[in-house]
């Protein structure tokens, strides 16, 4: 396995290459930290599995890595340290392979690397894609509005709907996310990963 690890925290990159670089079914590894030469070193190092985070600085490895599997054939897995419902039903919907803790120990990682690489297998511990409810991209709006501070009101005239549209979206969200007022649904999102805090 030629393995490309992309994550701008030096001291899990370096920890990282060092641990894995001694396992047999890796032949080959390389460490990016600087995210904004993903495309740039994917092109000319040609992985067979990129490991990548999630947060790293004003970048974004959901973004990058939909970039980089619109354009090469590799296995993509996410390594992050925020194990969000959110961000992996996003990683499963852009093609990743894999979603792992950064926690994960490192025989098993490798261990499922081989899965991901020689069976051709998606392996996301803990999530089922298939058959969840999910929010719509106007309920995640409203949500996101509502989580700034921003009144019912002001929502529904914000975004050229009705008050009462803005009710029934609400309902529905309490329903797929079993919860019973407005701010319980606001605080579950934001847990799930569903919705961004915005500092102002």
């Amino acid at each position: 396995m030629r393995i490309l690890l992309i994550d701008d925290h030096h001291l899990i990159g370096r920890s990282l290459e060092i641990s894995l670089k001694s396992y047999s079914e890796i032949s080959d590894f390389f460490y990016l930290s600087d995210p904004k030469k993903a495309l740039e070193v994917v092109d000319s190092y040609m992985p067979s599995i990129i490991l990548m985070d999630i947060h790293m600085g004003e970048h974004n490895g959901l973004e990058i890595g939909s970039l980089i599997l619109q354009k090469y054939p590799v296995k993509l897995v996410f390594l992050s340290g925020f194990s969000l419902i959110e961000y992996k039903e996003r990683a499963f919907k852009i093609g990743a392979h894999g979603f792992f803790d950064k926690q994960i120990e490192a025989d098993d990682l490798v261990d499922n690397l081989k899965i991901i690489q020689f069976e051709n297998k998606k392996i996301f511990p803990e999530f089922k894609a298939k058959g969840r409810i999910l929010l719509t991209d106007r309920e995640k709006e409203i949500l996101q509005l509502i989580s700034q501070g921003v009144k019912q009101t002001a929502v529904a005239s914000e975004l050229g709907i009705s008050e009462r549209t803005v009710r029934n979206h609400m309902y529905s969200v309490s329903e797929k996310l079993q919860t019973n007022t407005v701010v319980e649904s606001v605080i579950k999102a934001i847990e799930l990963g569903i919705i961004n805090v915005r500092l102002q």
